[in-house]
């Protein structure tokens, strides 16, 4: 862990990215990788530059996201990965480098350095906006990437249920730690919605998001419903989801543009 008076060292590869985005759940199966992806199109719809880093190392998802489980990464002469590119959004995730088939079974030193890698070695060129879907938790793993990555700010994730909830606090409290700005909170699954129907059913609880944001003083960026499961419902293919999205991304943006402007060397450190 770097000290106060130790420099540290930003990859070149993200010197010439404005702003990089931490979405976070403390808890695993809330939909967090999902809405990292919908909210890296959504930008990308509004004439943003974005790349997308999938670091939930034991369960990548974006490459089915995505729909490019047929990619290959291409290394370049400088020894860097070539994001993969697709709809104008760049996007990295271990899913292209370990088979699908091989489980990860590392202990979390190997986990952290395998995000910087995942991270820092990427070429990801000029971006306005860097995405990074955490893994769930608040470990080593987390606190490697904030104390070694110059965040912009964080996204949190959680869904109704108390128990969400219960470890969604943990996380907030994580990143009050290290003086990092949350932008916001986002309710996933916040009631389901059957395609025929305009009836809600709140099948996790109601409002539990809404409490978590009052509590915390935070911003409700949006709440999102679930949908009968089809593949349209995955990402921004689906209208509803979409036009939610969207309006979650014009707040992040909104809020983003408040910040003040901060060195890139400037990265929160604590003792733990």
């Amino acid at each position: 862990m770097a000290t106060k008076n130790e420099k540290l060292r930003i990859p070149p590869t993200l010197m010439e990215i404005d702003h990089i985005l931490g979405v976070f759940s403390a808890k695993g199966g809330v939909g967090k990788s999902v809405m990292s992806v919908n909210l890296a199109k959504s930008l990308v719809s509004k004439g943003f530059k974005v790349g997308l880093v999938d670091g939930d190392i034991y369960g990548p998802s974006h490459p089915v996201l995505l729909n490019a489980t047929d990619m290959q990464l291409n290394v370049t002469d400088q020894e860097l990965l070539d994001p993969l590119e697709k709809n104008g959004l760049k996007f990295n995730s271990m899913g292209f480098i370990s088979s699908e088939k091989m489980p990860v079974i590392w202990r979390g030193p190997m986990v952290s350095g395998a995000i910087m890698q995942l991270i820092a070695q990427t070429n990801w060129g000029k971006l306005d906006y860097l995405i990074i879907d955490t893994p769930p938790g608040t470990g080593d793993v987390q606190l490697t990437l904030l104390q070694k990555i110059a965040l912009t700010g964080a996204i949190v994730v959680t869904t109704p249920q108390d128990i969400s909830l219960a470890d969604t606090k943990k996380g907030i409290e994580m990143l009050k730690k290290l003086d990092l700005p949350i932008l916001g909170l986002i309710e996933n699954m916040s009631f389901f919605k059957p395609n025929d129907s305009d009836k809600k059913y709140y099948l996790y609880g109601k409002e539990g998001g809404k409490k978590l944001a009052k509590e915390y003083k935070l911003d409700l960026l949006g709440e999102v419903p679930q949908f009968e499961f089809n593949n349209s419902n995955l990402t921004n293919e689906n209208e509803i989801i979409s036009k939610i999205s969207n309006k979650i991304v014009e707040k992040i943006v909104s809020k983003v543009n408040l910040l003040p402007s901060k060195n890139k060397n400037e990265i929160p450190q604590i003792n733990t």
